[in-house]
């Protein structure tokens, strides 16, 4: 019998697999498709390690609770073997670009540092390699946030609150609970705080370690952009960088930069490389990105928006004439938000997917007319033809996951450029 089950064979179950070989520890692997790699069970001696994604009531999970085995994600799990400084971020939306540009500040000015966790390379894949000199940007899901009773990062970051993943943690309150798991756990360091978001300055209440904050509009906070620079405000120190190109960031993007820049300050690079290091920044795609513009019309993908919190985010970023595409795999969310946000510039939102239905059964108790389509590609030349003449932006922010007809968002918002190549296509011919 094994000692260590990892429970998942994706890609985290097998960097998980390979860290235990590294360790000499006897492990096996487990998924509810396939069950276990050769002959095994549950038993109360094994410790199992969970995959993030793998749900709390996963025929496995509930099967090696009631043996009573010891049940831990991969982020507790590998938190112990980390030798340098953990920089933790999460959030609702937000935590890759931030991540992202955390990673690119310390790069700029010479600081060996790795990029892992949630959608990219796996913590456990690299853990083993780091030393006490580096740090590790760690971007932390909810799902890798939410058995952890251990894990205390050097530094954390919370972006912003509001409900995903609802499906998975069985509620609103599950879901945040597992959030604060990115700095409860904590006794010293920086956690840091979105203070325009006012469900996270709530809950920074409940956190017992140096508390800092960063806002785009609250001159008080510890970070903050005044229009023209970004000020640093810690202890008795009051310090400046010129900032003027954050003019041309969305607002979102303008509060993850200040984000980026506080916590890269609390490891001691200084304001003005950490703002500086900034100009050249660029975002990662399917957030917000302009795919092509058609005549007077421009397509932006937004698949990466896969909650109603990202879309309503994307909304405030533009005043043209817009059609807007939503729709995906359910999450369990309320899409009212967005109708109750929806400004005149709105002239149509299609809807597709598994949640159309839901989003124009929405729309009409706000009196707003949702059309329901088959596939992206009918939506993008639905909103085309109905901007082409007097111009606009056909913003694809879908509100919802990708999983009903995609392996992921990014293989949506390539679908999406697809379909906006063939129209430009057509209209070269033309």
């Amino acid at each position: 019998m094994s000692d260590i089950v990892v429970y998942g064979k994706g890609k985290t179950g097998k960097s998980l697999l390979k860290m235990l070989q590294r360790l000499n520890k006897n492990a096996t692997s487990f998924d509810d498709a396939t069950g276990f790699e050769g002959v095994g069970k549950f038993t109360a001696d094994e410790l199992v390690v969970v995959s993030p994604g793998v749900p709390p009531d996963a025929n496995g999970i509930v099967e090696a609770k009631k043996v009573g085995s010891n049940i831990v994600g991969e982020l507790e799990f590998c938190f112990p073997y980390c030798l340098g400084k953990c920089i933790s971020v999460t959030g609702t939306n937000g935590k890759t670009t931030v991540c992202e540009m955390i990673y690119h500040i310390f790069r700029n000015v010479g600081i060996s540092t790795y990029l892992l966790g949630n959608g990219g390379v796996p913590f456990s894949e690299k853990v083993l390699d780091i030393d006490y000199n580096d740090i590790v940007v760690l971007e932390s899901s909810s799902f890798q946030l939410s058995d952890c009773k251990r894990f205390a990062p050097h530094i954390s970051v919370f972006t912003n609150l509001a409900p995903d993943h609802l499906n998975w943690h069985g509620g609103f309150k599950a879901y945040v609970e597992s959030k604060k798991n990115n700095f409860v756990h904590m006794t010293e360091g920086f956690a840091i705080f979105n203070k325009d978001d006012a469900a996270v300055e709530e809950l920074s209440a409940e956190c017992n370690v140096c508390k800092l904050y960063y806002s785009v509009k609250d001159s008080s906070a510890n970070c903050y952009f005044d229009g023209k620079s970004v000020i640093l405000h810690m202890g008795d120190k009051r310090i400046s960088a010129d900032a003027i190109y954050l003019r041309d960031f969305a607002y979102h993007n303008i509060s993850n930069a200040l984000a980026a820049v506080l916590a890269c300050c609390c490891e001691g690079v200084s304001l003005q490389d950490a703002v500086s290091s900034l100009k050249d920044f660029t975002f990662p795609p399917h957030r917000l990105q302009k795919i092509d513009s058609i005549g007077g019309v421009d397509f932006i993908d937004d698949s990466k928006a896969t909650n109603v919190h990202a879309t309503v985010s994307a909304l405030r970023c533009f005043d043209k004439r817009l059609a807007l595409i939503l729709g995906g795999s359910d999450k369990g969310e309320d899409y009212s938000e967005i109708f109750r946000v929806a400004q005149p510039n709105i002239k149509a939102i299609v809807a597709v997917g598994q949640t159309a239905e839901a989003i124009k059964e929405c729309g009409n108790k706000y009196e707003i007319s949702v059309t329901v389509l088959n596939d992206i590609k009918q939506a993008v030349r639905f909103c085309f033809d109905l901007l082409k003449y007097d111009g606009g932006v056909v913003l694809m922010s879908n509100a919802c996951a990708s999983f009903d007809r995609f392996r992921d968002f990014e293989e949506r918002g390539s679908y999406f450029a697809r379909a906006v190549e063939e129209i430009k296509s057509e209209n070269q011919k033309n």
